[in-house]
């Protein structure tokens, strides 16, 4: 079973920023689809939930050096 998680992201503010974002992302066990705007400051993730959950791609973006807002925060992220 996949599922959709959609970040707003703070910190993204070029094409490299995207790519970063993207590679950071796919990295990660379980990620099937990274889709990243830096002029929204939208991240759209696929994932594959057996595999991995939202924690772990809120975990890895700000590893990689961003702030991730959601409309719950990344606590709520963590938690799903």
């Amino acid at each position: 079973m996949t599922e959709t998680v959609a970040l707003q992201v703070e910190g993204m503010t070029c094409t490299g920023c995207e790519q970063r974002i993207g590679t950071a992302l796919r990295r990660v066990d379980g990620v099937r689809d990274v889709v990243a705007d830096h002029t929204s400051g939208r991240v759209q993730v696929r994932l594959e939930l057996a595999t991995t959950g939202p924690g772990a791609v809120v975990d890895r973006v700000t590893q990689a050096g961003y702030t991730v807002r959601s409309d719950g925060g990344p606590e709520e992220m963590k938690q799903r």
